[in-house]
């Protein structure tokens, strides 16, 4: 009974941290810009379909995919080459060169056969930047929209980079490579090097994302445009690249959580809506702006996923999603009171 109830802890625990990340973006995306990303799971897709492709030796299609949107986001300026062609050059260059450089990283990367670690790496410099690009193309024309118009963005921003990925790698799953295979003994418990990776990586990235908020200019301008946008822009922070540097930020994260969960349960193109709406679930505890009640949150829908499993697999998902209605419960509850 004891070696049970500690599988299922480490159980639980690796997948909350894997839902940390995801709800760490959730959070960002939605203090920054307002927007409730429920797309934001589309980037663990993204991510571990990407890694897939490299650690298999294949061109990855997040590389069409960027090189689409570049191409499309340098249309959308056409615009500006009448009243400032310099300004739009110079910005049409930038791209292409985004472009080059993604191409040229990704095909050393394949010539040279890198490391698990360093496939990680290059899976994120092509997936990141499609968080940047998305803001471009969805929230940057409509900044003062209503919150309900970025939800129904959101959800179409999901279905089409759902059904791109069926287009681009088929409805089969992929195996990815773990980080390192194995595991060691815990007392009666085994534990595979992937879930520690699981747990250092997490762990890693919140604390350089809180290193980074609270010791460089640009993270404290960050926070500035999470804490009161309109005050910021006042200060002469430009919000726009605020916006888009959440969104490249929060697609990095996310993507990283979908390359630790990968090796655990497969990629495959329908995986991303699952985990993100798992993701929501925690982030809501804190109202999608408190992260430390949304890392609370996680931890929770991770033991509660764990358990579920064990005690009842046909109704995990059930009861995981179910949470969610005494979350919301509790927080219009604790805000009645606030507002009192």
């Amino acid at each position: 009974m004891i070696d049970t109830a500690l599988f299922l802890l480490v159980d639980g625990l690796t997948n909350g941290l894997i839902y940390a990340l995801l709800a760490l973006s959730l959070v960002l995306v939605f203090t920054v810009t307002r927007v409730v990303n429920i797309a934001q799971g589309e980037y663990v897709m993204l991510g571990a379909l990407t890694l897939a492709d490299l650690l298999q030796g294949r061109m990855p299609g997040t590389l069409y995919l960027l090189i689409g949107g570049l191409a499309l986001c340098i249309l959308l300026d056409a615009g500006r080459w009448r009243r400032d062609w310099r300004g739009a050059l110079l910005f049409a260059t930038g791209l292409i060169a985004v472009a080059i450089a993604a191409a040229l990283i990704t095909r050393m990367a394949l010539s040279l056969h890198f490391p698990v670690i360093a496939m990680m790496a290059v899976a994120l410099l092509l997936v990141a930047p499609l968080g940047v690009l998305i803001y471009r193309f969805t929230v940057h024309p409509i900044p003062d929209a209503s919150t309900i118009v970025f939800v129904i963005i959101s959800v179409g921003v999901s279905m089409a980079v759902q059904g791109l990925g069926l287009l681009i790698w088929g409805a089969s799953p992929y195996p990815v490579e773990p980080i390192a295979a194995g595991g060691l003994m815990a007392g009666p418990v085994f534990i595979p090097y992937q879930a520690i990776a699981i747990m250092v990586v997490a762990l890693l990235s919140m604390g350089g994302l809180y290193l980074f908020s609270e010791h460089t200019l640009i993270g404290k301008a960050l926070q500035a445009s999470a804490m009161n946008r309109l005050g910021a822009q006042f200060c002469g922070i430009p919000v726009n690249l605020a916006g888009g540097l959440a969104f490249l930020l929060a697609a990095a994260f996310s993507a990283l959580s979908g390359m630790l969960l990968a090796p655990l349960i497969t990629a495959n193109y329908e995986m991303g809506f699952m985990v993100g709406l798992k993701g929501f679930v925690g982030a809501a505890m804190g109202g999608l702006a408190d992260y430390p009640l949304s890392l609370a949150g996680v931890m929770i829908v991770g033991g509660l996923e764990s358990t579920s499993a064990y005690l009842a697999s046909a109704y995990r998902d059930v009861l995981v999603f179910s949470l969610l209605i005494p979350i919301l419960l509790w927080r219009n509850a604790r805000q009645r009171v606030e507002t009192r």
